[in-house]
């Protein structure tokens, strides 16, 4: 039996098949860049308000199953698939609600109608986004939770699997992607923080300076 481990980030997917007997990776697969149009979480929630939340969604399984596809295995052998990723990005994978991301404010959003949700963690079934394009009948999907609206599952994973939580000294670490996320624990008070960070690593829209 295998299980795969994907991470849905800003820039593009990375995904890889373990083995669940040996606990080895057995196969990586990535994707060049993000399905969706644009290179920063903004465009990709303006595609979805936009163009319709089930477009952005369908897009980003389709990318996911093809990914899935070319570990060229028996489908019906993968029994979890845990996803990590920003808010925005597990947002649009699972199909949920994107608006209390996209507008700020609560005096907006009480006018748009939009209800703040808890992104906790779940487990369900593959085959209730999956909708039979891939044989996945007996996988689970684990999704993180998420500890603002701002710092999503792939960090909290960070801080946990970097030992960060038990450091008694003043101590920071950082997913310096295209959103970085970044935390510093001291004492027991542990402070998050996120920002744009694409344009400055990768050089999307710099008129002017250089990259970092």
């Amino acid at each position: 039996m295998y299980a795969i481990a994907l991470d849905v980030g800003t820039s593009g997917f990375r995904a890889q098949l373990i083995d669940l007997e040996t606990k080895k990776v057995v196969k990586t697969s990535m994707t060049m860049k993000h399905p969706l149009p644009g290179g920063n979480v903004t465009d990709h929630l303006d595609f979805a308000i936009s163009i319709g939340e089930d477009v952005a969604h369908r897009i980003i399984i389709d990318a996911v199953g093809k990914m899935i596809e070319g570990f060229n295995i028996d489908t019906s052998q993968i029994s979890k698939m845990a996803v990590c990723g920003n808010p925005i990005q597990l947002s649009l994978f699972q199909n949920s609600e994107i608006r209390d991301l996209a507008y700020a404010g609560r005096n907006m959003q009480k006018r748009l109608g939009i209800e703040e949700i808890k992104r906790d963690a779940r487990m369900f079934k593959a085959t209730d986004i999956f909708q039979g394009t891939l044989n996945l009948d007996d996988c689970v999907i684990i999704i993180p939770p998420a500890i603002e609206h701002e710092i999503g599952a792939d960090a909290l994973a960070m801080m946990v699997e970097t030992d960060f939580l038990e450091q008694e000294e003043p101590t920071l670490v950082t997913d310096y992607g295209t959103n970085a996320e970044m935390a510093i624990k001291i004492g027991s008070r542990i402070i998050t923080g996120s920002a744009a960070a694409g344009p400055a690593i990768e050089g999307q829209g710099i008129d002017c300076g250089m990259l970092a």
